[in-house]
């Protein structure tokens, strides 16, 4: 059985191509287009065969590559996903995001899916979606760390993954599995057939394959662990901040005690809980209760529950987001590939891919609109009347007969003024449906040829893609809900909308009092279906020319030289609801924009020392180099390069080492999104609370005090920043100055394959990665701590906002809003080159492959062959992972060992094989890990969570033998796989953000393939 390989093994065994069953001479290993006659690599390389993808029944090429402890939490179905990317699985190499993992089909691009919008949840970029990659015709996946831009172009920061097809296939194969959770939900299910057939003797080989994927869905109510609604909330036994207790802590079933689904009528706008109107405790004579309406439009007992703060309690009837929340969103994929390949000479091939993809997603729950005390703007609070007529008599008595009287309601005389909080997943539930649609298809010649008695190669190719699709999402016409909430009886005594016009136009009035009340009519006329449509196309030519340049001692000197066009055009059209902003968020901006890159790029590989000249400690040493020029008609110019060597000191050990400057381009979103307005709130770091703290309190207090003395205020003004609480109108836009992301990065490293243990082999490789002029959105907050954080104020960040200055009023000091009277733009968020990232961590792998039989006492285990056992460890550890936003360093996040990204995680992989029978035995290890960073003693409790340990178990049986060949059978194997085994849950308090624990529990899958 094949076993998953860290780093690609000094001696590794000849490569294969499945199906075909015929050795490959010269192949190519992720990190150089140099061929070469093994696996040997100066970069870390993992190699995960498809053997055992498919042995553990891995459904999505997504699953296999994040179990991978070196990947990051990546992007995927489960949990909350940004509204224009549900659905969507981005891998995320080593936590540097997914944009910065640049992801390949046979060394070749492959187009992405991210919409150009900022509302992706996932960063802007070219981002793969591995759901359009199918896994039956793959035959392994590769992945270098910490290199690949010289070789392959912009993205490759956080690494490369490569996924390498068959290049032949001959035969029939058919696969079906089922999978269901422990629990007899969150079903999966694949069916998939792979065909392959050779045609003028064997000179032309076509295969294909289709394959029907499905998962169903899951709410945070389907498992306990997210049911509970872990939190953290004030501490009500904190004293202060020097009392050693926590001010924080975790609770259990946190709720948002100011509002309902039925709605909660209050005295006033504000988050009181004391505010709540109150009827008569039915339970406590004389006594008085807080009072929501129910199903029937009447007041009810409502508990409050433990109120800790603010939106939180635990316990009582406030809204519970475990309700309103998915764990796991519903996938369809329909994925077909074809592949052909035509020998026209043997030394002149010619092939073509083609590739589709249809993927249909849903984010299931998702939160309303609400109408709360705790929120502004055109969700706060809604100011009612006892005059509606919606409400009910008995309502209208309670409220009427509060013990302290309601303001009156001038418009009605005897009637009252309150205040309604709702949260109403009855009207508006931002439910998002996705669907696309992926096409991409390369034509390539390739041959081989002598000149001047040397060996060359070279390809040319074209390849062309697109992604397209749309997510829709319902939603309701703020002005339509403002007219039909306000309703009055008319002449005949029908409820009706006040306003005539409204009425003439259509209106229907709505019922807000008791969840489910609104009408069907009054739905349809505030609903409106909100749809973005997007569409990427990507074109590459790329030529490549190789071979030996001359035979020099240690052998052949190994080169190759390239050109690459690419051409990258993304367009995105939100509705014309969604633009005019009539619902509850901003405004959505259509955006369209293209670059393209023109590049050249050649690499060289030197034997300096090996096979017949090597000398003591010299057994071997490569040295090899990369460079590319890049012309970027958005970015401009720029070069990437890399070198790097391997030395043998001795036959079994390999020391290597690369040195590289990567880089990612601007994506389309970053550069074209126009400006569009924004809504935002901020720190304030000239706020009388924040003044004294920051990074650099001396330089802020000064700085704060000039620009207070530049507004004609003075210099010690006490400030109240208005801004950390109410949201002001401003705008975001891209920037067509951009330039291109820089990472220098390192990698060093050994392998070590013992003479005296056979097929064992030891790896270590330390990587870093500094990552310079990071694109980032400069928020507000970020533009505030850049200016008055900074020891040379005012900057030019500091034009982005502007201040009331002394002659202002209530406005004195305080950040303005856009005023188009005025002349005031309000601030000026968008994207720059401003962030860095450091990265430092290191890999460790085992691989051993050990034949029981050649362990005495085994010879002769059951009078036959006692089988193998494979071991694979794959151990990743995060010494530094470090960001900052605004490139001072005043802002930096430091997350190394924060949940998502522990110090230490490993995963061991035990298999046995023998005979037709094998097993496969996995251990995930995730470290101890802290919530967050900056938390202490004084701040929060618990400052950790456990480490986490989850088993896999699978087992497979070959039926070949027994069952014979029927109709040509040639294999048939059943696989029962069962993950999580001991049902282990995430740590306590840790399944936010979701993606680094396990959340669905045992889950079993029954599959089986037959081949013909």
């Amino acid at each position: 059985m094949a076993t998953a390989a860290l780093c690609g093994l000094a001696s590794a065994a000849p490569a294969f191509a499945q199906g075909g069953g015929t050795e490959v001479g010269e192949i190519v290993v992720t990190g150089s287009r140099i061929q070469r006659p093994n696996l040997e690599a100066t970069q870390p390389l993992l190699v995960i065969s498809s053997e055992r993808i498919e042995a553990k029944g891995q459904t999505n090429l997504a699953e296999a590559i994040n179990d991978s402890p070196s990947s990051g939490v990546p992007i995927n179905p489960i949990g909350d996903q940004g509204g224009f990317g549900t659905g969507r699985n981005y891998v995320n190499l080593l936590n540097l995001g997914t944009n910065r993992t640049l992801t390949l089909v046979n060394g070749r691009r492959f187009v992405g899916s991210n919409a150009a919008s900022l509302f992706t949840g996932t960063g802007a970029g070219g981002q793969v979606d591995l759901n359009g990659i199918p896994t039956g015709l793959v035959n392994r996946t590769e992945r270098v760390f910490g290199t690949g831009g010289a070789v392959y172009g912009s993205d490759a920061i956080g690494g490369v993954v490569n996924i390498i097809t068959r290049t032949r296939y001959e035969g029939f194969e058919v696969n079906g599995q089922f999978g269901m959770s422990e629990y007899g939900d969150a079903e999966e299910y694949r069916a998939r057939v792979i065909g392959g057939l050779n045609f003028l003797d064997d000179r032309l080989n076509i295969m294909g394959s289709y394959e029907y994927n499905k998962t169903e869905a899951l709410a945070f109510t389907d498992r306990s662990v997210t049911n509970r609604q872990i939190a953290f909330s004030n501490n009500p036994l904190n004293t202060g901040p020097a009392d050693l207790i926590a001010g924080s802590i975790l609770i259990q079933n946190r709720r948002i005690p100011e509002l309902t689904a039925g709605g909660l009528p209050a005295r006033t706008g504000g988050t009181a809980l004391s505010g709540i109107l109150t009827i008569a405790d039915p339970n406590s004579p004389g006594g008085r209760i807080a009072a929501q309406f129910d199903r029937a439009g009447n007041l009810v007992p409502f508990q409050t529950g433990t109120f800790y703060q603010t939106s939180i309690a635990s316990g009582g009837d406030g809204v519970n987001l475990a309700k309103l929340s998915s764990l796991r969103s519903p996938l369809d994929r329909h994925v077909a590939s074809g592949f052909a390949t035509f020998e026209v000479t043997p030394k002149v091939r010619l092939k073509a891919e083609v590739f589709f993809s249809r993927v249909e997603a849903e984010e299931p729950f998702n939160q309303p609109i609400y109408n709360a005390s705790v929120f502004g703007g055109n969700s706060a609070a809604l100011r009612m009347s006892t005059s509606n007529p919606f409400l009910s008599a008995q309502a209208k008595a309670a409220i009427l007969a509060q013990p302290t009287a309601l303001p009156a309601d001038t418009a009605s005389p005897g009637d009252r003024i309150f205040f309604l909080n709702r949260a109403s997943s009855d009207i508006g539930n931002n439910k998002t449906n996705a669907e696309g649609d992926l096409y991409r298809g390369v034509l390539l010649a390739e041959g081989d040829l002598e000149l001047l008695g040397r060996d060359f190669n070279w390809d040319v190719s074209v390849n062309r893609g697109q992604s397209k699709g749309s997510f829709s999402a319902p939603s309701i016409v703020q002005a339509r809900f403002l007219l039909a909430i306000d309703a009055v009886r008319d002449s005949t005594g029908a409820i009706v909308c006040r306003d005539a016009a409204a009425r003439a136009a259509g209106c229907a009035p709505l019922n807000l009092f008791g969840e489910g009340a609104p009408s069907k009519a009054a739905l349809d006329y505030v609903g409106v279906q909100f749809r973005s449509d997007y569409q990427i196309d990507q074109t590459v030519y790329q030529a490549n020319f190789g071979g030996s340049l001359a035979d020099l001692p240690a052998g052949a000197l190994g080169f190759n030289v390239g050109y690459e066009f690419r051409k990258e055009e993304s367009d995105f059209q939100p509705n014309q609801p969604q633009r005019d902003g009539v619902g509850r968020s901003a405004a959505i901006a259509a955006l369209s924009g293209s670059f393209d890159t023109t590049e050249y790029y050649g690499e060289l590989s030197v034997p300096v020392f090996g096979g017949d000249f090597s000398f003591i400690g010299l057994q071997g040493l490569e040295v090899e180099g990369a460079y590319r020029y890049i012309d970027n008609s958005q970015a401009g110019d720029d070069t990437s390069w890399s070198y790097g060597l391997r030395w043998k000191p001795i036959n079994d050990l390999t020391i290597r080492g690369t040195q590289s400057r990567s880089f990612r381009a601007p994506a389309i979103t970053e550069v074209y999104l126009p400006k569009s307005t924004s809504f935002t709130q901020a720190t304030d770091p000239c706020d009388s609370r924040n003044i004294n703290s920051g990074p650099n309190p001396t330089a802020r207090k000064a700085n704060c005090a000039a620009a207070f003395t530049a507004l004609g205020l003075p210099a010690t003004y006490a400030l109240v920043s208005n801004i950390q609480s109410f949201t002001v109108e401003g705008a975001t836009s891209g920037n067509p100055d951009l330039e291109n992301e820089i990472a220098e990065q390192w990698t060093l490293g050994f392998v070590y394959q013992p003479s005296f243990i056979p097929k064992l082999a030891l790896t270590f490789d330390f990587v870093n990665v500094k990552l310079t002029k990071a694109i980032v959105n400069f928020n507000l907050t970020s533009i505030l701590s850049t200016c008055y954080d900074s020891n040379a104020y005012p900057s030019t960040v500091c034009n982005r906002f502007q201040r009331g200055n002394a002659a202002s009023g209530a406005q004195a000091g305080q950040i303005l809003g856009r005023d188009q009277a005025a002349g005031i733009d309000g601030p000026q968020s968008g994207f720059v080159n401003a962030g860095f990232t450091n990265f430092q961590g290191f890999t460790v792998g085992l691989d051993w492959n050990l034949e029981l039989a050649t362990i005495r006492g085994f010879d002769r285990f059951g009078g036959g062959d006692p089988g193998t056992l494979d071991f694979n460890l794959d151990l990743f550890s995060v010494r530094q992972q470090e960001t900052s936003v605004n490139g001072f360093g005043t802002d930096l996040n430091r997350d190394v060992n924060e949940i998502g990204n522990a110090e230490w995680q490993w995963k061991l992989e035990s298999a046995y094989t023998r005979g037709p029978f094998s097993a496969i035995w996995t251990f995930n290890y995730i470290g101890e890990s802290k919530f967050n960073n900056d938390f202490t003693i004084e701040t929060r409790t618990p400052l950790t969570v456990d480490a986490y340990m989850r088993h896999d178990l699978v087992f497979s049986y070959d039926f070949a033998e027994m069952i014979g060949s029927p109709m040509g059978l040639k294999n048939m194997r059943a696989r029962l796989s069962i993950e999580n085994l001991t049902d282990q849950p995430p740590p306590l308090g840790s399944t936010l953000p979701l993606g680094t624990y396990d959340v669905l529990g045992r889950y079993y899958k029954l599959g089986v393939t037959a081949r013909f």
